[in-house]
């Protein structure tokens, strides 16, 4: 790893909340996944590895105190309404990219695969994203958390 991409990939370390996360479509529709108010968290570990939480704010409640007693709808709003994932990572600086290498996620077909994203750090913030296969555009846009806050 040479010094530059150590610094880079130091950048990263720590935890950071979602500000926005969008999706702008080939013919330049707009949507936001999990509501305009999504929240999430996004943690760098310096030992290599991270975390990845996102969801719609106002999530839909269960009817039971018990989440096996969930219905089929209970179950398929929670799933739809949630992602996460964890794993490893490495910064690719030249590339401009962080890849996350899944060792566990809610959408089983993630794990063992890497997820590469591009990103950017402005001041405060990280900008991850990514174009889908079908083509659309994904922006995360991440806010660190200061270590009172986090």
């Amino acid at each position: 790893m040479s010094p530059n991409t150590h610094n880079t990939a130091h950048q990263f370390i720590g935890s950071w909340s979602l500000i926005s996360w969008s999706v702008t479509a080939p013919d330049r529709a707009v949507t936001f996944p999990y509501g305009e108010d999504a929240v999430g968290r996004i943690m760098y570990q310096p030992e290599g590895k991270m975390v990845a939480c996102l969801m719609r704010r106002q999530r839909t409640r269960f009817a039971a105190g018990n989440r096996h007693e969930a219905t089929p709808t209970e179950c398929i709003a929670a799933y739809r309404e949630y992602v996460s994932y964890f794993g490893s990572f490495t910064v690719q600086e030249s590339d401009g990219t962080v890849t996350h290498h899944v060792e566990g996620a809610t959408f089983s077909n993630w794990i063992g695969t890497d997820l590469v994203r591009n990103f950017i750090f402005q001041g405060n913030t990280l900008t991850l994203s990514l174009v889908a296969p079908n083509g659309s555009a994904h922006q995360l846009i991440w806010e660190r958390q200061s270590a009172k806050s986090g």
